[in-house]
């Protein structure tokens, strides 16, 4: 992997800037003026995901507020930390509050659904509204997709992480992340990867791959906890996404009791594919709430 920093994510490094928590520094991106939108990423991606819908939020009046986990993207990726779905959301919360933000629109994605969906529960009073994009909540079902399984795979898991490269990773995100592949090119999967890899990444993220918490306790506390929020949810899904089944947003639909439901011709990175049909969504339920 080359250590030349790709265009499109000094463009996008440019765009954003650093904050300090719990002594390491967090990469956001927070453009623009008006309702907070807080955009919350999975793996194996960072908030370079949303950088193109962040300046049409922006256009559109909105805040929009996205931010590196810890371990992923541009953040720091210390390697002494847990790296498990209630240590992030932990994290969420001691970056939330740096950012000065009391009341947001909640956008989740991928992991980001379960670990955002835990601070929500625990920080009710900072939520105007929900959109959840291709998530998962009925979590004792979910079975990692390919190639993501063999990130836990004793042993081959490093030798996978350490062989990705363009040549490889290409192909698997015109098959699972992305549905127009004529997004798909080197220079965009190129900083994907370099973005995973980089400040020793290795670690941090296989931590992540193993700190998954799909216990029926776990389930039960998300769904009953955003329930009990009572505050208007929509969902965007993918329907061409074959890292997670469609069988997870219809138990989301159901369970959540869902009326704003939106089926966009996207994979599982439908940011990448549907930018800026998603924004339109968003601000048009934003706007109701």
């Amino acid at each position: 992997m080359p250590k030349k920093m790709p265009d499109l994510v000094s463009q996008h490094r440019d765009a954003g800037h650093f904050v300090s928590v719990h002594g390491h520094n967090i990469f956001v991106r927070d453009e623009g003026q008006g309702l907070p939108v807080l955009l919350i990423h999975g793996v194996p991606t960072s908030s370079f995901l949303y950088r193109k819908m962040i300046p049409l939020l922006s256009e559109a009046s909105y805040r929009a507020v996205s931010f590196d986990l810890p371990g992923l993207g541009l953040s720091d990726k210390p390697k002494n930390i847990n790296y498990d779905w209630h240590s992030l959301s932990n994290w969420m919360s001691g970056i939330v509050e740096t950012l000065g933000l009391e009341k947001v629109h909640l956008v989740v994605h991928d992991i980001g659904g379960p670990i955002a969906m835990e601070w929500a529960i625990n920080h009710p009073q900072c939520i105007q509204s929900i959109t959840i994009m291709n998530t998962f909540m009925n979590l004792p079902v979910f079975n990692k997709p390919f190639p993501m399984w063999l990130y836990c795979v004793p042993f081959i898991r490093h030798l996978v992480f350490a062989t990705q490269n363009v040549m490889i990773f290409k192909p698997i995100m015109k098959r699972v992340g992305v549905y127009d592949i004529s997004f798909v090119d080197n220079e965009m999967v190129h900083s994907y990867l370099w973005l995973l890899k980089h400040k020793h990444g290795r670690k941090p993220f296989l931590d992540i791959m193993d700190g998954f918490d799909l216990s029926e306790e776990h389930a039960s506390f998300i769904k009953e906890g955003i329930k009990n929020l009572s505050v208007p949810i929509q969902l965007l899904w993918g329907e061409k996404d074959k890292a997670i089944p469609k069988a997870q947003a219809y138990y989301i639909i159901e369970e959540l009791k869902i009326d704003d439901v939106h089926w966009l011709a996207a994979r599982h990175f439908l940011q990448e594919d549907q930018a800026q049909r998603c924004v339109d969504y968003i601000d048009a339920f934003c706007k109701k709430y």
